[in-house]
């Protein structure tokens, strides 16, 4: 069970972040909170953040913190201040979160592909306000 006060120490994915997905597509995406149990996420194609192509929501319902995305979805088994474990609920992979620094956070995927244990790694630094890139 989660606290509202667990599940606000997910501020730490809030802002606007670069990366580069495992097919070597860079990528943003950006975490806003509009609501105080609920972080939205968007992914844009571009560093002008209009357009986005998908998203997820995370949200805090009785006491569990549910993430999902599309026809997926995860559970916290893990909340802190610098990060986040999710199990699958309907997803074929877990995934961790964990900020390196003020500016740089880690989305670590681990999953099973014909019984061997996979795990891929996509580093994500801040863009910062009004910036172009």
């Amino acid at each position: 069970m989660f606290s509202f006060d667990d599940f606000s120490q997910l501020k730490f994915l809030e802002g606007r972040w670069r990366g580069v997905s495992a097919d070597g597509k860079e990528f943003y995406e950006e975490y806003v909170r509009p609501e105080p149990t609920v972080f939205h996420s968007r992914r844009y194609p571009n560093a002008s953040f209009e357009q986005h192509s998908d998203g997820s929501t995370i949200r805090l319902v009785e006491g569990e913190v549910v993430s999902e995305w599309g026809e997926f979805s995860w559970r916290a088994m893990e909340i802190g201040p610098d990060s986040a474990r999710f199990a699958p609920v309907s997803a074929p992979s877990e995934f961790d979160w964990r900020r390196i620094d003020a500016d740089t956070l880690e989305a670590i995927q681990r999953w099973d592909a014909d019984g061997k244990p996979q795990q891929y790694t996509i580093r994500l630094t801040r863009v910062p306000p009004h910036s172009p890139s």
